[in-house]
């Protein structure tokens, strides 16, 4: 199996004694070797949706079913590096002693950080501090990353390049993802398949062509932007 499962998934939180629903009987399945983009605007549960499958939160009810021996791994807006460590000491932090140096070297590389190695958190720009991040989630052999909205805080220009890079990383790690975010060209710049929430349920679910050139300009891109949209209740 290398699919994640989820069943009638309800989540709720207690705010000033006042219940309010976050996730209601979502259900969906996961492809753990594409990127499956979550796509919604903000308070639609889309963080809490990435908490649950993570462990960190548990639900109210329902179920979430992993393939066996599934290795998570968990990005988030912030890269959360230790700023006392250098940029080598955190991407092999929670590694056990005798970990592959060489492995790790060359994930220096494929995440384009070679030559920083020694620098601290406070030297690097936000996406390099995005890819050291991304570099240790990595390192722990991590078979399923769980993002969310990594290049949210990032400027324009930096967001496009560290979307370049995380594709062209994911085809060297062969590592599946699921990618919260709000921005729908981010999501079609993306994403192998788009689940679009709302209202604490999939509302739409979207599958991109395979090799398909991603021109977001183009008709047929415009048009899975009209669906996503039309499906969000934004017109």
């Amino acid at each position: 199996m290398s699919e994640l499962i989820i069943n009638a998934l309800n989540k709720s939180y207690t705010i000033d004694k006042e219940k309010h629903v976050v996730l209601r009987e979502l259900s969906l399945s996961v492809d753990c070797q594409n990127i499956t983009i979550v796509l919604g605007k903000s308070g639609c549960g889309k963080t809490t949706l990435l908490r649950l499958i993570s462990g960190l939160e548990k639900p109210d009810s329902g179920t979430i079913t992993t393939p066996p021996a599934l290795k998570l791994g968990m990005m988030f807006q912030e890269a959360r590096l230790m700023p006392w460590l250098t940029c080598y000491q955190n991407i092999v932090f929670g590694l056990p002693p005798h970990f592959n140096q060489a492995k790790i070297t060359e994930l220096i590389k494929t995440v384009g950080l070679t030559g920083f190695e020694e620098a601290y958190p406070a030297r690097l720009s936000g996406g390099m501090q995005q890819r050291t991040a991304l570099a240790r989630t990595l390192a722990l052999e991590s078979q399923l990353i769980l993002m969310d909205e990594p290049f949210a805080a990032l400027d324009y220009f930096t967001r496009v390049s560290m979307q370049q890079e995380l594709l062209r990383i994911k085809k060297l790690a062969s590592t599946g993802i699921i990618f919260v975010t709000h921005n729908i060209d981010e999501a079609l710049t993306l994403g192998d398949s788009i689940l679009v929430m709302s209202q604490g349920t999939i509302a739409k679910k979207i599958i991109l062509p395979a090799n398909q050139n991603r021109d977001i300009l183009s008709a047929p891109f415009i048009a899975y932007k009209r669906a996503i949209l039309a499906s969000m209740q934004i017109h």
